[in-house]
């Protein structure tokens, strides 16, 4: 007798766990699960034991498990953890801090630093050492064996648990940071090392160094998640995971922990590469955009010839980091995103969100700001009972309406709602035909596919508005 098997497959965005199940006869399953407040493994665990219960499937019967997610990029835009200990070589320690000097404002009298090194990198944590390798890649300078091994004590007595090894011209010769890591971990074994001849390496010595201080301000985190949430399924009888990084492809979970900058597009590239499987190959020849609307954010991404484009250049909040991933660009807007009447009587939307928790108003858990939910639900276009159990109340997504956007702009609610819904449509709209103008592509040339939980709620709004004739 032959055992069905499944493959799992687990996306984690902002406001929900989506689970997808995929059998050897081709039965298909899916279901919705919201995320909790400061959870990140257990909600994950509620949702796979969901999809196995509902559907009667054993652990065993489990071949593999892929997983995609956002926390990495949730990290690079909260940045709540930190700091870490960056060593360099003699007379570079500020170049994190110099950066480019680049302006992205010409009008702002009061430039903000180009990175957040204060908070993430201090000068304190940021220490110099000996050696030296020349722009050949010859050794000119050795390194100090003593001063690393002194530097290790006193990063780990200061509660230190990540380290970024930036030297300079180590794409030529990473012996130098090879070694450095190794003396590392010879006198402190818990420390997490990062080395930019791992992580990036490739001239130009900020976005180098850049890229592996966030490498290794993800690893304490990361982690942590990975190997809590490895040692569960396992107790579960169930696969180790495999990670969807920001490049394509999958990873099992112990090569994501080597380099964990690697997810930080990993939820957005995986819808994408979904996109491309979906369509028929009568679409293949055609320019594709898709719009994956969440519940914090939306992203857009482009396919041509069926395969999804990728950039060098990783746009995250206000950094831009050297790392090969999907061309995706990601809006604050999603169904969790606050609505509000600014002092000019304006309204603004985004780009703060009200996330999994507490929600919407209409979630009844606390949340009382209006949001795009909320506008959804007052137009009609949301039925009161969403995938993944989740309830919602009218009568609350009214009051927030009325009070944050009806009242102030003395409109009724139902044209303030509607009102909400069409200042995310012209965000997405403009983000779309910038999208596509960027690349050389007019819109009406392009086919619009909606993904994610909201996409199929705006996609035909925003074709219209950015002048794209065909949907799906």
């Amino acid at each position: 007798m032959t055992t069905t098997r499944w493959a799992i497959g687990i996306d984690m965005g902002g406001t929900f766990i989506d689970v997808v199940a995929c059998s050897t006869d081709g039965a298909l399953r899916s279901l919705k699960h919201p995320r909790e407040a400061g959870q990140l493994v257990q909600p994950i665990l509620q949702a796979v034991q969901r999809m196995l219960d509902e559907n009667g499937i054993q652990s065993a019967q489990i071949a593999r498990i892929v997983h995609g997610s956002t926390v990495v990029t949730n990290l690079l835009l909260e940045q709540n953890d930190g700091p870490i200990a960056v060593l360099t070589n003699t007379g570079m320690r500020d170049v994190l801090a110099l950066a480019r000097q680049d302006r992205r404002d010409l009008y702002t009298a009061a430039v903000l630093p180009p990175t957040p090194e204060r908070r993430l990198f201090p000068a304190a944590q940021r220490h110099e050492i000996a050696g030296r390798v020349d722009a050949q890649g010859a050794e000119v300078e050795a390194l100090d064996r003593d001063q690393v091994l002194a530097l290790a004590r006193q990063i780990h007595a200061a509660g230190v648990r990540a380290v970024a090894v930036c030297l300079l011209f180590s794409h030529l010769r990473p012996a130098h940071e090879q070694q450095v890591r190794a003396w590392l971990l010879e006198a402190q074994p818990s420390l997490m090392v990062s080395i930019s001849s791992d992580v990036d390496p490739k001239p130009r010595e900020f976005e180098r160094f850049l890229a592996t201080a966030f490498d290794a301000y993800s690893k304490p985190m990361v982690q942590q998640y990975l190997q809590t949430l490895g040692g569960a399924l396992a107790e579960r009888g169930l696969p180790a995971p495999e990670l969807m990084r920001s490049e394509g492809g999958i990873a099992p979970w112990q090569d994501a922990l080597a380099r964990p900058i690697t997810l930080a597009m990993s939820g957005p590239c995986a819808a994408l590469q979904g996109v491309a499987a979906s369509l028929p190959h009568t679409d293949a020849a055609q320019v594709v955009m898709s719009i994956d609307v969440g519940g914090t954010s939306t992203d857009i991404g482009i396919l041509e010839a069926g395969r999804p484009l990728f950039t060098d250049t990783l746009l995250c909040g206000d950094l831009t980091l050297r790392l090969r991933c999907a061309d995706v660009e990601s809006l604050s807007i999603g169904g969790g995103s606050l609505a509000s009447v600014n002092a000019g009587g304006g309204l603004r939307l985004g780009p703060r969100s009200q996330g999994a928790w507490p929600g919407p108003a209409a979630y009844g858990l606390g949340g009382t700001n209006a949001t795009l939910t909320d506008a959804l639900l007052l137009l009609g276009r949301l039925p009161q009972r969403l995938s993944g159990g989740v309830t919602l109340d009218l009568a609350l997504s009214e009051a927030a309406v009325a009070r944050d956007i009806a009242e102030p702009l003395g409109i009724s609610v139902r044209d303030a709602a509607q009102a909400i819904v069409a200042t995310a449509a012209t965000a997405m709209a403009e983000s779309v035909k910038m999208r596509a103008f960027q690349r050389d592509i007019h819109p009406a040339d392009c086919l619009l596919v909606a993904a994610g939980g909201g996409g199929a709620q705006h996609v035909a709004e925003v074709a219209e508005l950015a002048g794209v004739s065909q949907v799906r």
